[in-house]
Parts: C-alpha cells; sequence; structure tokens
C-alpha cells in the first residue's frame, strides 16, 4: 500500500500538483480507505493530465488498475480509487468548497510537497 501512496504523490508532484496532503483514515471510522491523497491542480485540463498520468504509472509500475475513476475534468474533482488508497484530484476552488481536510480534521496529515521538495534537495546536494 504505501509503494502505490507513494507512487501517486511522486506522479502528482512530477505533474505539478500543488498542496498535496496524505490523510491517514486507518483511525477514522467512516473511512472508505486506509489513505487519501488530496491534491490541486491549476486548471479543468491539468487535474485530467494529472489523474490520467496517476493511472498510467501505477498500471505501468505496478500492474494495478483502478477500482474506479469518477468525476471528470469539467467536474473540477477527480477521483482515483485503489482500494486502500484514495485519490483526490480537485481544482483550488473545488478544494475549498468541499474542504475535505476540514471534514476529516482528527485524521493525522503530511504535507506531501514539502517532503519531496527536501528529498529533491538532498538529492541535488548528494549529486554536487
Amino acid at each position: 500500500a504505501e509503494n502505490l501512496i507513494e507512487l501517486c504523490e511522486q506522479v502528482a508532484y512530477d505533474r505539478k500538483a500543488e498542496n498535496i496532503l496524505r490523510l491517514d483514515m486507518r483511525g477514522i471510522d467512516t473511512a472508505q480507505s486506509d489513505y487519501y491523497v488530496l491534491c490541486t491542480g491549476l486548471s479543468e485540463p491539468h487535474i485530467g493530465a494529472i489523474s490520467e498520468r496517476i493511472q498510467r504509472e501505477v498500471r505501468e509500475k505496478m500492474e494495478i488498475r483502478p477500482l474506479l475513476c469518477n468525476g471528470d475534468q469539467r467536474s473540477h474533482w477527480i477521483i482515483v480509487d485503489f482500494g486502500y488508497a484514495i485519490i483526490h484530484v480537485m481544482t483550488q476552488d473545488a478544494r475549498e468548497k468541499y474542504q475535505l481536510e476540514e471534514l476529516w480534521g482528527d485524521a493525522p496529515r503530511e504535507d506531501i510537497v514539502k517532503k519531496l521538495d527536501a528529498e529533491a534537495k538532498k538529492r541535488k546536494a548528494a549529486a554536487e
């Protein structure tokens, strides 16, 4: 599960998604999955590109297809459900409107952009 989540997060990061956040939902009774990953795209085409690339990379690298992909870029919110991880790719307007972080405010969270930026800096420093 961890490898799948990290791959989804890395793909979103590489595709320039913003505000990537992992919510650990394992202690939340109403959760439909162990982990939710939320990320923001800059436009309708951008959220479509992010979700499509996540699905393609997971299929090619892990041979896993989502159980469900719901929404499209016109809806401003695309959900890619891998069972134990659900990826929410949203426009900024949709993210502000639905406030999923607040809905599941008691779930432990990790700022993935901060984590991946730090890892990239370490790799760059090691290469120099």
